[in-house]
């Protein structure tokens, strides 16, 4: 038995090859909880969701890990789907995702819109055995490669990247050169070279565009979906890594190899994961692992770097600045906000662009030079580790995706409301009995 859902922000609901006019909709929510609901077993586990805010969060990312639930899961078959429902009983789009790789899930990831300071209760339910539910996807990971580079790119979910590829070598060996990440009102782009380079899709309407991205069209100029908005360069690009030692700084370029896996890919987030090995940086060898989370909804990504046998070294992630924009520092909320805007898209219109971190976490903010065959038009943050891991997020704000972000202002406000719910996470409470 399967069950289609439209996602909360469309405005239609349906199953697969029906319409329902908007003078039915909610009675139809209601029938299709109702059979939903004849699809789940009886034992339910409530939890409660709290937002200790005074400012509303809508789609608020929720992880639930496998091991608080408890005794709870012995109460389901192996393999059995779980469905979230809300205070209505009305399904809640989630996924389980295996983050090992052992055959097991790992976490239940959601999303909840919550009032300022507010209780929201949700409940996990059993799927019947042979049932499942699936939802419209508001975040998406991809990459499309072609080892002959020939024919048509293929979704891949894992790929060793050759030693002999070379930067922007055509015929492409990956659809717009390398993986990509994305949420329904923002997408981002790895350079899947020695550039290491991030760049950003800017989204003029709401989906998931990344598969036909680059396929007959040119994404520098404006699409119907929106377009590649960043010049990147000599630069960090949007949060791309390097090293500071010694004053200078190291650009994450040659290694002995880097690998692509895709470690989650539902209706609620994706995660990508990109490993290398033998970085080479002042006569010392590094391996590195980046894992890129995005979620529906969010301007923003995640990215958790760990640089194995090392816990001293400072790390870089910076934004390009090719046209002199002053960039905004701040701290708020316990988290250091390093962030531009300006007119500096491809478009030639406004373009913010932010790096957030723990302000504890943070060495110290700076500029590249100009000049030089290294990194350069570049604002960075250096980023101390904890012990090998770190930790930012980059936020983009485009005016053509959402006009608010024509203004300096509104994009800073914006990026403080985000500092706050990054420094103050929703309380969630899990009833085991």
């Amino acid at each position: 038995m399967n069950i289609h859902i439209k996602s909360c922000k469309s405005h239609r609901l349906s199953l697969p090859g029906t319409f329902i006019p908007a003078c039915c909709r909610m009675l139809c929510l209601v029938l299709l909880g109702a059979f939903i609901a004849s699809c789940t077993t009886d034992s339910g586990m409530s939890i409660m969701l709290e937002n200790t805010l005074t400012i509303e969060r809508p789609s608020e990312p929720v992880v639930i890990k496998r091991e608080s639930l408890g005794e709870w899961l012995a109460t389901g078959a192996a393999n059995q789907k779980i469905v979230v429902r809300d205070e209505a009983g009305q399904a809640i789009p989630s996924q389980l995702d295996d983050l090992d790789a052992d055959g097991n899930w790992d976490e239940l990831s959601f999303q909840h819109s919550l009032p300022a300071q507010s209780k929201v209760a949700v409940k996990l339910e059993w799927l019947e055995p042979g049932a499942n539910v699936t939802y419209d996807p508001r975040a998406h990971a991809y990459l499309g490669h072609r080892p002959t580079r020939e024919g048509d790119f293929q979704s891949v979910d894992q790929n060793k990247r050759p030693k002999d590829h070379e930067p922007q070598s055509q015929p492409y060996l990956y659809q717009f050169e390398g993986p990509g990440w994305e949420s329904d009102v923002i997408a981002y782009r790895m350079y899947f070279d020695r550039r290491n380079g991030k760049d950003i899709f800017g989204k003029t309407k709401t989906g998931i565009f990344l598969e036909s991205i680059g396929v007959g069209e040119n994404y520098h100029k404006l699409q119907d979906w929106g377009m590649d908005v960043l010049k990147v360069g000599n630069s960090l690009g949007a949060g791309s890594l390097a090293m500071l030692k010694n004053d200078s700084l190291y650009r994450l370029g040659e290694t002995q190899s880097s690998e692509f896996k895709k470690i989650a890919d539902g209706p609620v987030r994706a995660i990508i994961q990109l490993s290398y090995t033998g970085w080479e940086v002042e006569g010392k060898s590094y391996d590195l692992e980046e894992v890129i989370t995005i979620w529906g909804g969010k301007r923003w990504y995640y990215d958790k770097v760990t640089l194995k046998r090392s816990s001293a070294d400072t790390l870089i992630t910076g934004i390009v600045n090719l046209f002199d924009i002053q960039p905004v520092e701040k701290t708020f909320s316990n988290f250091t906000i390093l962030a531009s805007h300006g007119k500096q898209s491809e478009n030639q219109d406004m373009l913010g662009m932010a790096l957030l971190a723990p302000s504890d976490r943070v060495a110290k903010v700076g500029s590249a030079p100009k000049e030089g065959e290294g990194v350069t038009f570049t604002e960075y943050m250096a980023l101390k580790g904890e012990g090998s891991e770190y930790h930012y997020w980059f936020y983009t704000g485009w005016e053509l995706e959402d006009e608010k972000f024509a203004s300096q202002q509104q994009f800073i406000t914006t990026l403080e409301e985000e500092a706050s719910k990054l420094s103050e996470p929703i309380r969630i409470t899990i009833n085991l009995k």
